[in-house]
């Protein structure tokens, strides 16, 4: 009985080591298993980060592997300290998006101790986490960047704007978002850092949400075009260079007078060799037509450059061209302008036909000033406005204009129309004004100064609205299209998000 009773007790304390080791085993799962799903939890926000990051950079043409493996420090985990691993890898290495340069990997690892585990012969256990992001269309086109101003968005009048994009306003104002009138304002998404106000018969679809984070200018990585000088040639010719009476061809020989160039009468064709002119140039008459050819065109330091009045067809062939000095364009003409430096401007009145070749119109002082019913046209062109000698003047194009002009679908200046110097401090506000005919396809960019804005889309056209504040007035029906398909980067405004 004894005997049996010993190997009784053998059997027990056998049991209880087989329970002893079950336990641990259930105490491993219950704390280590939990403790290292906790940190891997808190690699895959590292590992996230880092991608992302290393997206960005990538986009706006930053070191990736610097970014990717800032981002992953700033959550405690950095490559090389305890043993932890931060790989970036541009393209992915494995994956979906395996071998595209559009996107990028980021693997965080790192061994992690264990406690109970131990007693099973595991001292540490690697964890490791991946993620892989890319660049995606941004989700509004309208963005008012002033932190604190009361209708940093201000609509009135009788209006019906839809907005086929999101609408951000930074303002933390109770009245950010402002319309007074009769109408109704759509877009996809509405968030305003404060709140919205309403006055008369306004409705606003879908309804606001507010007290977002506010947004930084999504532009403010975007690199200006290159301003150069404008350096007055110094006079080679005496007195002045004057043509009357009916001349059926008149060839202009490149010089610079002091008592400037005056072509008036009844010419057939005049025509500007290229070169350097001045000191102003006056076109008035009934000429047929006039031909510029590339050259610098200046003033005396104080008048304009070119005036161009009477009733001519004027083109200005392309190639280089340097304005000391505004070009100014009254009466009833047609006018072929080519970029390059305005410095001085470019002023419109009357009832002209303006077409502007392809390129960068940058207008270094003056601004670019339209009045009267014009007729704009443009495909392909960037209006750089900044400050120059005679000081810093608006985009404003007012009056009953009619204006279709459209940014360039690629290069440096791809997707902007209109682009503001964002050096300009406290200057005056811009307004782009057409009327009911006029379309915009591109990006009014201010960053630093107001826009008062009414236009449209073209059908399959776009226009993002970028300012400090955005004024849109009048009785008008507007439609803000945001189909970028015909640009080569797609939207100018892009941010980042996860694929794996």
């Amino acid at each position: 009985m004894n005997h049996l009773r010993g190997r009784e007790r053998g059997q027990i304390l056998a049991l209880v080591a087989i329970s002893m080791v079950v336990l641990i085993g259930f105490l491993a799962l219950a704390v280590d298993v939990g403790m290292l799903w906790t940190e891997r939890r808190h690699m895959q926000t590292a590992a996230d980060a880092a991608a992302v990051a290393g997206a960005v950079a990538l986009r706006e043409g930053d070191n990736v592997q610097t970014a990717g493996r800032n981002a992953s420090g700033l959550n405690s985990l950095t490559n090389g300290q305890e043993n932890a691993t931060v790989t970036i890898n541009n393209p992915p290495l494995s994956g979906t998006y395996a071998g595209n340069g559009s996107y990028v990997e980021a693997i965080v690892a790192q061994p992690e101790p264990t406690y109970f585990l131990r007693a099973l012969g595991y001292n540490t256990v690697n964890v490791s986490t991946r993620a892989v992001s890319g660049t995606i269309n941004g989700p509004a086109c309208v963005y008012a960047l002033d932190p604190s101003k009361s209708a940093a968005i201000g609509i009135t009048g009788n209006f019906t704007i839809t907005a086929a994009c999101g609408v951000i306003d930074d303002s933390d104002s109770n009245s950010a978002l402002s319309a007074t009138g009769n109408g109704t304002l759509t877009a996809t998404s509405f968030g305003i850092v404060g709140s919205s106000s309403a006055t008369g018969n306004v409705t606003i679809s879908p309804h606001p949400v507010t007290s977002v984070a506010p947004s930084p200018d999504p532009l403010a990585s975007r690199n200006g075009p290159t301003v150069g000088s404008c350096t007055q040639q110094a006079t080679n010719k005496s007195g002045g260079f004057s043509v009357s009476g009916n001349n059926p061809v008149v060839t202009v020989p490149p010089g610079v007078y002091p008592g400037g160039i005056s072509i008036g009468g009844n010419n057939a064709t005049v025509t500007f060799s290229a070169g350097a002119y001045g000191n102003n140039i006056t076109l008035n008459g009934n000429t047929g037509s006039v031909t510029f050819n590339p050259g610098q065109y200046q003033n005396t330091g104080t008048s304009d450059s070119i005036d161009i009045g009477g009733n001519a067809t004027t083109v200005f062939n392309a190639g280089s061209y340097t304005f000391c000095g505004a070009v100014r364009i009254t009466g009833n003409n047609n006018i072929t302008l080519s970029p390059g430096l305005y410095s001085g401007g470019i002023n419109i009145t009357g009832n002209a036909n303006v077409t502007f070749l392809p390129g960068t119109y940058i207008l270094a002082g003056g601004g670019f000033s339209v009045t009267g019913n014009s007729t704009l046209s443009g495909t392909g062109v960037t209006f750089y406005d900044t400050t120059g000698p005679a000081g810093y003047a608006p985009i404003d194009l007012t009056g009953n204009e009619t204006a279709n002009l459209s940014a360039p679908t690629s290069g440096p200046m791809e997707a902007m129309l209109f682009f503001q110097d964002r050096t300009i401090s406290g200057g005056a506000g811009a307004t782009v004004t057409g009327n009911s005919s006029s379309t915009f396809d591109g990006v009014l960019y201010f960053p630093t100064t107001d826009l008062t804005f009414t236009g449209n889309s073209s059908s399959t056209g776009y226009t993002y609205l970028i300012a400090d504040t955005i004024t849109l007035t009048g009785n008008t029906a507007m439609t803000i299209g945001n189909d970028t398909s015909s640009l080569a980067d797609g939207s100018p405004i892009k941010s980042s998000a996860l694929y794996e």
